[in-house]
């Protein structure tokens, strides 16, 4: 009866105390410090009040905090709190399994080397290698890895280390071998053996290709370790200041692990979970979206699709070649007509859908897709990546009513080797984050780690505000028109996921109604210098009206 009359009581609050306005009951919670709400009517306060993790009233300080009760909980805070940092692409389990796995990034093919010959020294004969995060920006000499580099410290231990994108593996002769890969031994649709001038695999293996060793690999995932894992991602999550994040792919065994801890009130942020893969589709096509679950923790009402590969990996689909290698365009992963089937399987059931597309020619297929198939603004189909788009497609974007679901963080690796790929002038047409929003169009942010240098949502806000990597290189930016201030790249955090996922109505502002979802930083990132956006401590997370996270 308790929970029925709070629920009663919220419900009037909602229709009948406006902002600023002390509530008629007692708050479980009041949080006093410095708010950017994020809200026009009222753009900072100093309190809000906090009922069933949904905020009640806000305003003046010693005007909330005299509706507090005996129970009530007061915090006060330092520093100044922002709408809860939201990361529209992002991939739990992988970071779980990220931390857990040999860390290869930002380092030379020697220094790699080395740290596998570690690694070897440690295992047991005939144990696989298996590492993540090299990117051959970072290379003394920019060329692809091959299996003799990693031969001659591992002749009997297989090596797998997959590319920072993910869309390539580097892996060792012993590891071929096993794989059964020799000269004879196709290309797989949508992927690729790199091969010497005699034909030979060199140890590369790009998209759909990686299959041909990971499958051989020993499943060592047990449902254990996946939930090990996601824990271990969520709480980092929480400890970067993220209230949400949309899990870019996820599987019926990741989803029911949410359940899981969604049900035991264990799930530190809110997911907005894409389904991916058969199994996932088909079970979903069948039984519908399912919404706002847990005190909205949990919704899954989107799907993704890849309809290309990475630019990296030379799979992102090009209208024109590489300009590195000019025999290849990249790799289509579906044709329109697979595109379309998919979309009116979707649609029939009330699904976005969220396609991963990097190349020019990727974003356009994609784009047309939306036009030939009528769908509505109102469906809000997601590009997930768009990092390559032709000015002649930048307008489409808002006229479709199309979300491009961005990583500004990518601006570090494609300034190390993007103008290779393509050229000075299509490097101008690499995440045009200015343009794209000049011409109305919606833009969540997200970093797609582990696929990228960094998950700190920290340096997606440096990167958007600088165009400079998480290194802080190159030391002018990349493409500096294509800057934002610190205020708009913080509403592309927030508030654009919150409308990505359908949650505006709830989530990325601060306003009565909304959850009590805030992400505290010790300081204004709107009056910091823009080199100490990058540093900014996170003091406090808040999901729901409950700290998730603290600093000592």
């Amino acid at each position: 009866m308790i929970r029925i009359a709070k629920l009663i009581l919220i419900a009037l609050l909602l229709v009948g105390c406006g902002q600023g306005a002390v509530p008629p009951a007692t708050p479980d919670s009041i949080f006093t410090g410095a708010f950017v709400t994020g809200d026009t009517n009222e753009p900072e306060v100093e309190a809000i009040a906090v009922i069933d993790g949904k905020i009640v009233a806000s305003g003046g300080r010693d005007e909330i905090i005299s509706s507090a009760g005996s129970s009530t909980r007061i915090v006060e805070f330092a520093g100044v709190a922002v709408p809860g940092w939201v990361d529209a692409h992002v991939h739990v389990a992988g970071l779980g399994e990220f931390l857990e796995t040999l860390n290869v990034q930002a380092m030379n093919k020697q220094s790699i080397v080395r740290k596998v010959a570690d690694a070897v020294s440690a295992a047991a004969a005939g144990d696989w290698i298996v590492g993540r995060g090299w990117d051959e920006g970072y290379f003394d000499v920019e060329a692809d890895p091959t299996a003799a580099d990693l031969d001659a410290v591992s002749p009997d231990n297989p090596v797998v280390l997959a590319g920072i994108g993910g869309h390539s593996i580097w892996v060792n002769s012993q590891a071929l071998e096993r794989a059964g890969i020799a000269a004879n031994t196709p290309d797989p649709a949508g992927g690729r053996i790199v091969r010497d001038a005699d034909g030979m695999a060199t140890g590369l293996l790009l998209e759909r290709a990686e299959s041909l060793v990971t499958s051989v690999m020993p499943q060592t995932d047990t449902p254990e370790t996946l939930e090990r894992r996601m824990r271990a991602a969520l709480g980092q999550y929480s400890r970067w200041g993220l209230t949400g994040v949309h899990d870019a792919g996820v599987g019926l065994d990741e989803i029911e692990i949410y359940k899981k801890l969604a049900a035991n009130g264990e799930l530190p942020l809110r997911v907005y979970a894409m389904a991916h893969g058969e199994k996932a589709v088909a079970r979903y096509l069948a039984s519908g979206p399912e919404i706002g679950l847990f005190d909205n923790r949990l919704t899954v009402r989107s799907f993704k699709i890849y309809v290309d590969g990475a630019l990296g990996a030379r799979g992102a689909e090009l209208s024109e070649p590489y300009s590195d290698a000019p025999e290849t365009r990249g790799l289509r992963q579906m044709e329109d007509g697979e595109i379309d089937a998919f979309f009116a399987a979707a649609r029939t059931r009330g699904f976005q859908v969220n396609a991963h597309v990097i190349g020019d020619l990727g974003v356009e297929r994609a784009l047309d897709a939306i036009e030939r198939n009528a769908v509505s603004r109102g469906e809000r189909f997601r590009l997930e990546h768009a990092s390559i788009i032709a000015p002649k497609n930048l307008p489409r974007f808002a006229e479709l009513g199309a979300i491009a679901s961005m990583q500004p963080v990518f601006v570090g690796e494609y300034q190390r080797w993007g103008e290779d790929r393509v050229g000075t002038e299509r490097s101008s047409w690499i995440m045009p984050v200015w343009d794209l929003l000049a011409t109305g169009a919606v833009l969540a942010s997200g970093t797609d780690f582990p696929a990228s240098d960094s998950g700190d949502p920290r340096h997606t806000l440096y990167s958007l505000v600088t165009r400079k990597g998480f290194d802080g290189n190159p030391e002018n930016g990349w493409f500096p028109a294509q800057r934002i201030d610190a205020g708009t790249a913080m509403r592309t955090m927030s508030e654009s996921p919150a409308f990505a996922a359908f949650q505006e109505d709830s989530l990325g502002k601060l306003a009565v109604g909304y959850y009590a979802d805030f992400t505290v930083l010790e300081s204004d990132p709107r009056d910091l210098p823009i080199e100490q956006l990058r540093s900014v401590a996170v003091t406090m997370t808040v999901a729901g009206g409950v700290i998730v996270f603290e600093a000592e």
